[in-house]
């Protein structure tokens, strides 16, 4: 009778803290999403939606996931640590981790189309020379 109460209290804990910190880490995000972000996400999935045609509840999931990335990205963009080619780079692998979220928001059909506009709506500029040597001049001043 009591090692059931342990195993009980045992499992309670144990999804408690995993429960806390999936909860807190999509807080963090929410927190951050303001209303540029929002106002931003609202634009990009504005400009999938012809083409992706999603429902009211897709179509706002499919903005929230966006918001989720556009913080991210500006976390990356505005990080001024950084050279142009990384930020390129980790923003590649940011947009990648976004698409793969996508899978989960549309239909597979709709996923397809997704990827293939992608890179017209929300493309990722490589730096260019002049930039990676801008960044070099300013860094080597400080």
């Amino acid at each position: 009778m009591k090692k059931n109460f342990v195993v009980k209290t045992v499992l309670i804990a144990v999804i408690a803290v995993f429960c806390s910190s999936h909860v807190s880490g999509q807080t963090l995000y929410a927190l951050k999403i303001n209303g540029k972000i929002r106002s931003e996400a609202v634009d990009i999935t504005a400009k999938y939606q012809p083409r992706l045609v999603m429902g009211m509840d897709q179509a706002l999931e499919f903005q929230g996931t966006v918001a989720k990335f556009l913080v991210k990205r500006k976390a990356i963009e505005e990080d001024e640590t950084l050279f142009p080619k990384a930020k390129y780079e980790l923003l590649k692998q940011l947009s990648s981790k976004e698409t793969m979220a996508m899978a989960d928001v549309l239909e597979s059909y709709r996923f397809q189309e997704y990827m293939r506009i992608k890179p017209q709506i929300q493309p990722i500029l490589e730096p260019t020379r002049e930039q990676e040597d801008i960044w070099a001049a300013t860094s080597e001043a400080n």
